[in-house]
């Protein structure tokens, strides 16, 4: 059993809502529910939403809703509501949540996990109303310090705003032989535009007489399966490029501890779990410059940063990072060091403090 961080007197009185999370489901914010659990003496958790059809995403909204107002009025120990939130209609149908928990006078946390917050924001016809339903909660948790000043920048409340680092749990470092004269590569997270994934097959299906025998690329994510392997296919990179499918749990630990390279060059980010997780099996980094990835990797100290898009740019971190040994040991080594900060005793502490500040 893991070494419980939130005590039971601290957990009685918060209730947390989100994303279904259980049976290693996908995403970012499933992935810090995981991690909480482990930690938290009694994880007190609505799930108010699941992937699937609309009938399935309506059951667990109503679910939740009753759920929570059942608790609001017949458990008395309840004083905090935690509820995490993406974007979009994620944000619409937490905002029921908030005005719930404010009828019955307890205090909110809203948790923002978005990585297209800004655009949901900044593409609405309701900010003011995006806004005031911020503003009625006590803490806003955002995921760095640029979310932080974003926040600020739009009218919330600074007073309001928290930055707590997202959660990943200690690695279980292992020697994997397998591959072992060749830079291993692995990309984790959604097969999209979003996450950059063809961005990165593009790169290397432009030069792929040089990475066949210099590289193994191997892709973990769920959605537009199809599409992925079509191009690996039709480029002809199927000797060194492999599809693992969805990966979690002992296969996932595998995977991380193989790899020499971790590379999301994303669109959009808050600050992905997938980075942290990489970073604790001390695994360089080859990101992109947006959301809070730059307050961890600095360019060229522990992973190198590309501009979204920009295949020239990721083939060249590629290449410099085949031809440069030395240097991707000291990104490595660089890594173990920074995500200390990230480990649960850091961030379950801190958030101990949140919930701990909101209950006197």
């Amino acid at each position: 059993m893991e070494n419980i961080l939130m005590p039971r007197e601290i957990c009685e009185q918060v209730l947390m809502i989100g994303v279904y999370y259980k049976n290693n489901a996908p995403g970012g914010m499933a992935a810090v529910i995981q991690y909480y659990e482990k930690y938290f003496e009694k994880l007190h958790y609505i799930s108010s939403w699941k992937d699937g059809c609309k009938i399935t995403k309506l059951y667990y909204y109503i679910k939740a809703y009753t759920i929570c107002l059942i608790n609001l009025i017949f458990n008395p120990k309840i004083r905090v509501i935690h509820i995490h939130t993406a974007a979009d209609n994620s944000f619409w149908r937490k905002t029921k949540f908030i005005k719930l928990a404010k009828h019955f006078n307890k205090k909110v946390i809203i948790h923002v996990h978005a990585s297209r917050f800004k655009d949901f924001y900044n593409e609405s016809t309701q900010k003011e109303k995006i806004k005031k339903y911020l503003n009625m909660t006590d803490k806003i948790i955002v995921l760095s310090n640029s979310w932080r000043d974003w926040f600020i920048n739009i009218g919330i409340d600074s007073t309001k705003i928290i930055v707590l680092n997202n959660i990943v749990t200690y690695p279980k470092i292992q020697q994997i032989k397998e591959d072992a004269n060749k830079i291993k590569m692995l990309f984790l997270g959604e097969i999209g535009k979003r996450k950059g994934v063809f961005d990165i097959l593009t790169a290397i299906a432009r030069n792929s007489n040089y990475y066949k025998d210099k590289i193994i690329f191997k892709i973990g994510g769920n959605k537009n399966e199809e599409q992925l392997q079509s191009f690996i296919q039709s480029n002809n990179l199927q000797s060194f490029v492999k599809f693992e499918g969805w990966i979690a749990g002992e296969k996932k630990e595998k995977l991380l501890n193989w790899a020499d390279i971790f590379i999301l060059p994303s669109y959009n980010e808050g600050l992905p779990i997938a980075i942290l997780e990489a970073m604790s099996y001390h695994t360089a980094i080859i990101s992109s410059p947006v959301g809070g990835i730059p307050e961890i990797i600095t360019h060229n100290k522990n992973g190198i940063l590309v501009t979204p898009g920009n295949t020239k740019e990721i083939d060249e971190a590629i290449k410099y990072c085949i031809n440069n040994p030395q240097q991707l040991q000291c990104f490595k080594t660089t890594n173990q060091t920074i995500i200390k900060e990230f480990y649960p005793d850091f961030v379950l502490n801190h958030l101990k403090q949140i919930y701990t500040s909101l209950l006197l």
